[in-house]
């Protein structure tokens, strides 16, 4: 019997999943995709008509593309910059879609406005789904039923806004990173970013050029190092018109606040009888932080951060087309419960973290992948990526404004060896 597949999305994450589904085609599965753009990309499309995204215009990735690239697809080596624009990562998004004839299976201009879960077939052992999508061009609304779910719809959609006493006092311009576009609009003024994560220090690079004075604050032990325009100050206690009080007792003055605190992860399409419980922004109840515990043909893809993203889709979305072709069965529902548990104890209380960083995995992303593959028996990949990645972190820390300038080269994918090609001096001080 036909299985029928529904993947939301046709970003990074979507792509992968289509592509993992089309190795299982032998496996009789009929799969589609759904996609608000007219194109594929997700949040890589700069200024997308259609929905917004977060990607500004002189964004560059924070990961060299032999880091970012999907196993087996590599990033195109005429360019020898390892760190490149979102131009290039959306080019290679398409690439990889056309390589391997995804298109076909996208249903463009159709966004998803409801999945709801269907009474089981009596000859079925697991839940089946109500998909409804409304094509954006006429307006026509439509419902399909499909065996399983993979979502794909990403996490950088709904901003997580500090609740900051008087924030709504402040004499000057508030916004989220998610809405910064260009340094130009900033010319000559004073900006205060909160949060110096990957969005805040990359804005604070960004703004150098333009903004007279550019404070970071945050509660980091350690401070990343970028440049003496950028003043790193604590976090903010509160707003009082101009004033903006930090935690230290600090009084600072700016004519923009921006918000780099991360986003919220959003399903608003998911009825509520079916929608993941979110807990201090952590997904609950997810097998292999994948697989819903609730209805296990449910496939959460790429929820999780601070990870190399389409190494990671890749792992996840192989699994899932395994689970679905029938090649791995998943346990029964107290085993699965069980290794949930004992994520949470490794990724929360054993690193004496709080819930809300339950999906950064860091190092673990690794063991994560290799853990995934020996579930399917497959060998696990080679270290070289992680290697790279785990260097890359390091020169990050000497020097967050320069380190992009770096190039580097796999020796050989099948190897564990990388060339640094070239790194700024200030870089290697720690690397």
């Amino acid at each position: 019997m036909m299985k029928r597949v529904a993947v939301i999305g046709a970003g990074a994450a979507g792509l992968s999943a289509l592509r993992s589904l089309v190795k299982c085609q032998n496996h009789l599965l009929n799969f589609v995709a759904f996609e608000t753009s007219d194109r594929v990309g997700g949040t890589w499309i700069h200024n997308d008509p259609f929905k917004a995204t977060s990607m500004y215009d002189r964004l560059v990735t924070n990961l060299p593309t032999d880091v970012m690239a999907y196993p087996g697809f590599p990033f195109s080596t005429d360019d020898e910059r390892s760190f490149v624009g979102h131009k290039e990562v959306l080019k290679y998004l398409q690439r990889f879609a056309e390589h391997y004839n995804l298109l076909q299976h996208i249903r463009f201009r159709e966004k998803v406005i409801e999945v709801d879960i269907l009474s089981p077939e009596s000859a079925n052992e697991h839940d089946q789904w109500s998909v409804t999508v409304r094509n954006e061009e006429s307006g026509l609304v439509t419902t399909h039923q499909f065996d399983y779910v993979l979502i794909c719809n990403g996490h950088y959609t709904e901003p997580k806004l500090s609740n900051i006493q008087g924030l709504d006092t402040f004499d000057g311009e508030v916004l989220h990173s998610h809405h910064y576009r260009s340094p130009s609009a900033y010319k000559n003024k004073v900006v205060l970013i909160l949060g110096a994560g990957p969005s805040g220090v990359d804005i604070a690079a960004d703004l150098i050029d333009d903004a007279s004075k550019i404070y970071l604050s945050h509660n980091k032990k350690a401070s990343p190092v970028i440049s003496n325009k950028v003043e790193m100050v604590s976090g903010i206690e509160r707003v009082d018109g101009k004033d903006i009080i930090l935690r230290d007792g600090k009084i600072v003055n700016s004519d923009v606040i921006l918000l780099a605190t991360g986003y919220r992860f959003s399903f608003p399409f998911m009825a509520k009888r079916c929608h993941p419980t979110i807990s201090s922004n952590r997904v609950a109840s997810l097998y292999r932080l994948l697989v819903d515990i609730n209805h296990p043909s449910l496939y959460y893809v790429g929820l999780n951060q601070t990870i190399a993203p389409f190494p990671h889709f890749h792992a996840q979305t192989e699994f899932a087309a395994a689970c679905i072709s029938g090649e791995f069965s998943l346990p029964d529902r107290k085993e699965m419960e069980k290794q949930c548990d004992d994520l949470y104890q490794k990724l929360v209380t054993d690193r004496n973290e709080v819930e809300k960083h339950y999906h950064n995995l860091k190092e673990y992303q690794w063991t994560y992948i290799r853990e995934l593959n020996h579930l399917l028996n497959r060998p696990p990949p080679t270290y070289v990526v992680e290697n790279l990645y785990n260097h890359v972190h390091t020169v990050r820390q000497a020097n967050s404004l320069l380190y992009k300038q770096s190039r580097y080269r796999l020796c050989n994918e099948s190897h564990e060896g990388y060339v640094v090609v070239f790194e700024p001096s200030e870089c290697q001080s720690t690397a």
